[in-house]
């Protein structure tokens, strides 16, 4: 499959949005933290970025990656699942959630480990023969947009409740990551 059908391309859009929906919910919790706007912007590009990469190395690598790699879901979840915490326990212990909010981990590394999950789709997508580069694209543009459609949602979020929105945004990230663990668990 070398060129894109209108059905190929709905194809990669469904699975794109799908793959999407995790960073969007993250997103909107991630929103509700007091980030500065080229934060935010970061945050929003660095989803898209790291869906897109990971989106490709799956699909370059096809079916070898998608019979040896690691379930994937469990690292978003415990990634999810710590981020969560450590902003429930900063606003618990009244502490700064600001600095952790700006911090290189949650700019980076939760969109990284959230990503996991393309990486096997994509070698899904790759081993059906679609092209690599041009459903890489599209994928990362539809979660880019999905993410900084989560943040600015989540931004709103936090101008109704300013004084307990890094607690409302813990116990997201935290009810999404036992949500996927039960998932997880249950098969």
């Amino acid at each position: 499959m070398t060129t894109f059908s209108i059905q190929s391309l709905s194809v990669v859009l469904v699975f794109a949005v799908m793959a999407g929906m995790d960073n969007f919910q993250a997103a909107c919790a991630l929103g509700m933290l007091p980030l500065t706007r080229a934060r935010k912007l970061a945050l929003g590009a660095s989803f898209g970025f790291c869906e897109s990469a990971s989106s490709l190395a799956g699909l370059l690598a096809g079916q070898f990656v998608r019979a040896h790699v690691f379930p994937s879901g469990l690292a978003g979840a415990v990634a999810l699942l710590i981020s969560g915490g450590t902003i429930l326990y900063l606003s618990w212990a009244e502490r700064s959630v600001e600095n952790a909010a700006n911090d290189g981990w949650m700019i980076f590394g939760l969109p990284l480990s959230l990503s996991v999950d393309n990486l096997v789709g994509g070698a899904g997508l790759g081993a059906s023969g679609f092209p690599a580069i041009l459903s890489a694209i599209l994928i990362g543009a539809v979660c880019s947009a999905l993410s900084f459609a989560g943040i600015f949602l989540g931004g709103r979020g936090r101008m109704l409740v300013p004084e307990r929105a890094s607690m409302i945004s813990g116990t997201w990230l935290v009810t999404l990551a036992v949500v996927s663990l039960i998932e997880q668990w249950r098969g």
